[in-house]
């Protein structure tokens, strides 16, 4: 199969998609009302609520929700499963699951005051779900810094280009923000200006990589480690205007540029797909495992903690939040698409033979992370359509270093994400916990230890099936806020149990299949099994939960858009 035709179906899809599907759920679900104050402006400090400019904000929301998720995510069930059912999952959920929960979780958040997803899941379905999802939520959130960190350790050691472009963007961003919102520098004069120095920066590392020569891998990966994390503690407590919301619009810009060198890259050189369209002997059942281990790009329950926990305190007006949240859900598709035809066109499947170019291989670049593997296939692509000055090494540099700058961007919002779950749901009444310097490091001292001591690849098992729980805990939590309002619940609770049952398939799988936690193999693992099993209970608890409120709330009586809480 051809990759262009495929990239092209989906492309078209989309943009249909978002043109018609996407104006109905804004029109018939949200009904934005722009004469409505959005908590930026009634909440505004500066620091966590502050309205921005709708390019910035978009930018963020998307660099936040992307991170290393829809390209880790894709590799991996194309290697498993084969690209025809990814391509297929991809177009499908991001269109009517994953888009309409991202659009929805946000404007929840924003109809509740900015407040966040678990915060909202209490008012809708009581405190027992309350304090029981914002306890998952910090889990995953700690999960997810450990893993990201730790990926973009490794890639900083193994492609010692990326340094300089990585860590030096964040100081182009810093001034980009001073210029904008403090200097009232003309915003497109000072956007161009960053975007030129960014890109400048991935020039320098070019031809300036900093490889550490005579530091053993392992301890160039503890290095950027450690400056990883002191730029979580430091930027997830920055004002949101100064540093996240400038980067995050020259990450969207970089992510522009490198979709489109790639479409260009698939329309000249037509590669041919070496993937194999389906696997059918990895050992794993396309459902459920397909649907959790490819999340972002479909459906992620890590977008409602970004889009209720960041975006939605930044919004400056609801019409917005199509754009915003639907929009950048389907560009994700879009993303998601790209890596699993540049792995699996752009790269030869299997291992390297002796003698030939490892970086030409799939699983030869995988093994070197997910990051190189993309990189790798990237370059090949643009590479090989002939660009000026675009080299198969300069393009695997820009695909590499528009991955980094997601990952840093995921690794400062959840940081600060822990931080809100800490002080706004958690412990709200302890004066310690409620200073952001100490919920911080109660968040990053655990993702630290995780990552140091190499325990994240234990407990990194889990977050597939915890982090699409999330996702169908929030579809649960949207459904009956439908309810209430008297609004189409199909379009979303369809969807909510169907990720019920992917999230409990997957566990029991993972627990009761023969190379389970429970089983004979070397899968045995019975702190694994307990903790599986007792996500399944949460999962059918809070299933229960919504389901009462539902019923209640079809037989009361339909609530103003402007109340706050669920009625007694």
């Amino acid at each position: 199969m051809n990759a262009f035709i495929v990239m092209a179906g989906v492309l078209v899809w989309f943009a249909l998609s978002y043109r018609f599907y996407g104006k109905w759920v804004e029109k018939n679900l949200v009904k934005p009302d722009d004469s409505r104050p959005t908590p930026a402006h009634t909440h505004e400090d500066g620091v966590d609520y502050s309205p921005a400019r709708v390019s910035f904000l978009w930018g963020h929301h998307f660099s936040s929700i992307a991170g290393a998720g829809p390209i880790i995510g894709p590799i991996l069930a194309t290697a498993w499963f084969g690209w025809a059912p990814c391509i297929l999952w991809i177009a499908l959920g991001c269109v009517f699951i994953g888009a309409v929960h991202d659009y929805l979780a946000l404007m929840l958040s924003v109809r509740h005051d900015g407040r966040g997803i678990s915060e909202v899941a209490g008012d809708t379905l009581g405190n027992v779900t309350r304090y029981s999802f914002a306890i998952l939520i910090w889990i995953t959130l700690v999960f997810i810094i450990a893993v990201f960190a730790v990926s973009a350790a490794n890639a900083l050691a193994n492609m010692p280009e990326l340094v300089i472009p990585t860590f030096g963007v964040c100081v182009v961003a810093f001034f980009l923000g001073l210029a904008v919102y403090r200097f009232k520098v003309n915003v497109v004069f000072a956007s161009v200006v960053a975007v030129i120095l960014a890109y400048f920066l991935i020039y320098i590392g070019f031809h300036n990589p900093l490889p550490l020569d005579g530091w053993t891998h392992e301890g160039k990966v503890s290095l950027f480690l450690g400056f990883l994390m002191a730029y979580c503690l430091i930027a997830s407590m920055l004002p949101v205007w100064l540093l996240l919301q400038p980067r995050d619009f020259i990450s969207s810009v970089k992510l522009f540029v490198g979709l489109t060198l790639g479409f260009i890259g698939v329309l000249i050189a037509r590669p041919e797909f070496s993937a194999p369209a389906f696997v059918l002997d990895s050992g794993k059942p396309v459902w459920p495992i397909m649907f959790i281990t490819l999340a972002c790009g479909a459906v992620s329950g890590f977008h409602c903690l970004v889009g209720t926990g960041t975006t939605s305190k930044q919004l400056d007006k609801e019409s917005h939040g199509k754009v915003v949240g639907y929009g950048g859900m389907i560009m994700e598709g879009v993303l998601a698409a790209l890596v699993v035809i540049v792995v699996g066109a752009g790269l030869k499947w299997g291992q390297a033979p002796a003698g030939e170019a490892v970086g030409a291989y799939f699983a030869s670049s995988l093994a070197q992370g997910w990051i190189v593997a993309f990189s790798n296939g990237f370059g090949r692509i643009v590479g090989d359509a002939g660009l000026p000055y675009l080299s198969a090494g300069v393009a695997a540099l820009l695909g590499g270093v528009m991955v980094k700058t997601f990952i840093m961007t995921s690794l400062d919002t959840s940081t600060r994400l822990g931080r809100f779950i800490f002080m706004e749901t958690l412990f709200p009444k302890i004066p310690l916990l409620k200073n952001s310097l100490a919920a911080t490091l109660v968040t990053l001292l655990p993702a630290y230890y995780l990552a140091a001591t190499g325990n994240w690849k234990t407990i990194w098992k889990l977050f597939g099936a915890s982090n699409q729980l999330i996702a169908a805990i929030g579809l649960f939590v949207i459904t009956a806020w439908l309810a209430q309002r008297r609004r189409a619940i199909t379009p979303v609770i369809f969807s909510a149990f169907f990720m019920l049952a992917t999230t409990i398939g997957a566990l029991g799988w993972s627990v009761f299949s023969g190379n389970g936690y429970l089983g004979a193999g070397a899968g045995r693992d019975v702190g694994l099994a307990i903790i599986s099993l007792a996500l399944i209970a949460l999962a059918l608890v809070i299933f229960a939960a919504a389901v009462v409120s539902v019923v209640k709330e079809r037989a009361n009586g339909k609530v103003s858009d402007g109340d706050l809480k669920a009625p007694a």
